[in-house]
């Protein structure tokens, strides 16, 4: 109600004229519009509710869950991921500090991201004094260089490491995953940038195709049309001929 008792009688900013309703007595348009003003605010305040952290405070729930973000009560799933180097940066105020607009952004879309570079693992064997030992090294390990990866849409995630596959490793995800994770040992923004640019150059590639077959689907609706314009005058000057030799 209190919505209600707030909006002007008449809204003169509105460029169509018939939002004027009261002026010509249209009730049912005004009330019609009233509603639709009254759902607009209230999917403006779902859309706002990251301002107040609840969007936030979702995600940090689901990142602790899965180990991408320092828990206190289970330390041992970073340490796990990261490294006992580096897991203790990844707090919920460094990585935000690092990464702002993580906060706005859907909960499922950040995890589906975490997804990605959580499944991503490469193994690797190091040998110490003559013992061979199988590790595993997971791309997550970039994270805490840079947060803003988790930025990204999962599907640009994934299709970006597969054209940086392509174009480095020849279609081999483990030997890809073994190049980065060797550029990591040697400089870890390097690693990052290298994986940037994979998943930059992926989703640049996804819009040439997307808008290539926009126009091939264009010219196809218009080569159609042609030949059914030409079908259709065809028939007719048969009609049209046909007549006339009967007469």
């Amino acid at each position: 109600y209190r919505a209600k008792d707030s909006k002007p009688v008449l809204n003169l900013s509105a460029r169509d004229p018939s939002a004027l309703t009261l002026a010509e007595g249209e009730c049912d348009k005004t009330d019609a519009m009233e509603n639709a003003n009254e759902a607009e605010i209230i999917e403006q305040d779902d859309d706002q509710s990251w301002e107040n952290g609840q969007v936030w405070k979702e995600t940090e729930r689901e990142l602790h869950a899965m180990g991408i973000l320092l828990n206190p009560e289970n330390e041992s799933v970073a340490r796990y991921i990261y490294g006992s180097d580096s897991f203790s940066t990844m707090t919920s105020e460094t990585i935000l500090s690092r990464a702002p607009q993580l906060l706005r952004l859907p909960t499922d879309q950040i995890t589906d991201a975490a997804d990605f570079f959580l499944s991503s693992v490469c193994n690797f064997t190091t040998t110490i004094d003559g013992d061979a030992t199988s590790t595993q090294w997971t791309l997550a390990t970039l994270l805490p260089v840079d947060p803003s990866l988790l930025t990204y849409c999962a599907n640009d995630l994934y299709h970006g490491f597969e054209f940086l596959t392509n174009m480095m490793a020849r279609g081999n995800p483990n030997a890809m995953l073994q190049t980065i994770r060797s550029q990591y040992y040697l400089s870890p923004i390097i690693a990052t940038q290298l994986l940037r640019v994979g998943i930059d150059s992926g989703i640049d590639e996804q819009r040439v195709s997307n808008a290539l077959g926009n126009a091939s689907k264009a010219s196809k609706n218009a080569v159609e049309g042609i030949v059914g314009d030409m079908g259709k005058s065809y028939r007719e000057w048969r009609r049209i001929k046909d007549g006339e030799g009967s007469i």
